[in-house]
């Protein structure tokens, strides 16, 4: 079956690529790239203008990464599509309402991006505020999620005990083998975490605690012995 798939599949993507633009991705209404299509080239805040919202099941992304959201205007439960083929998108599926370039694309980031859509809400959307990015592969490689809320249990996103590398924006973060922060917890700081030894594919369940370090005594992060993790209790 394998061996009927893969030059299938790849005459589909060279199709695809043929007619998609630069820093593109192609959806398809079904697994497997079949079904109505469509492909996007910037943002697009509400799938239900294009009669896709909620039914996209796969999906080829050309060329750029592209953040993937639950909900219209980039809110609810996001994800990173990185070059390649995806045929079938797991937790996402038939789940997706809005799309745009991931943070550092041509079409800037998070918050640049929302328009006047919040505008004068009473939140904190308009301020940079913390995020955290988990990837599947090591070396920030591979299907990423990326939380900029409290994460109790990553089972309903797909994620659950899949992240085997960390990039932290801005914030410390405290992640957790167990869903609702129990089990081994560590703390990290902002940066990259080419692996997450003691919680390597064993995360379910995140949030950020802090702006600031929040432990007796500030660490040098560029030290060596900091590059995975501090696990200390919390002050309080």
């Amino acid at each position: 079956m394998k061996r009927i798939l893969a030059p299938l599949i790849a005459g589909m993507l060279a199709a695809a690529a043929g007619s998609a633009a630069a820093d593109s991705v192609t959806f398809y209404q079904d697994d497997q790239f079949r079904g109505r299509s469509f492909t996007a080239d910037r943002p697009v805040s509400n799938f239900a203008r294009d009669g896709f919202n909620d039914r996209v099941h796969s999906a080829v992304v050309h060329e750029g990464r592209w953040e993937i959201c639950v909900d219209a205007d980039f809110g609810g439960s996001c994800g990173v599509l990185a070059p390649g083929a995806y045929p079938t998108l797991g937790a996402y599926a038939g789940k997706i309402s809005s799309v745009r370039p991931a943070e550092g694309g041509a079409y800037g980031s998070r918050n640049e991006d929302r328009g006047g859509a919040h505008q004068g809400r009473n939140d904190d959307r308009g301020r940079h505020h913390a995020r955290a990015t988990l990837y599947e592969g090591s070396n920030l490689s591979g299907r990423a999620y990326r939380l900029d809320t409290t994460m109790p249990n990553l089972a309903s996103s797909g994620f659950n005990d899949r992240a085997s590398s960390l990039r932290v924006e801005s914030g410390y973060w405290i992640f957790c083998s167990d869903a609702e922060f129990r089990g081994e917890c560590r703390t990290y700081g902002p940066g990259d975490y080419a692996s997450l030894p003691n919680l390597n594919n064993a995360i379910s369940s995140g949030r950020m605690i802090s702006d600031a370090y929040p432990y007796a005594d500030r660490p040098d992060w560029k030290r060596e012995s900091y590059g995975t993790s501090q696990s200390e209790p919390m002050r309080r």
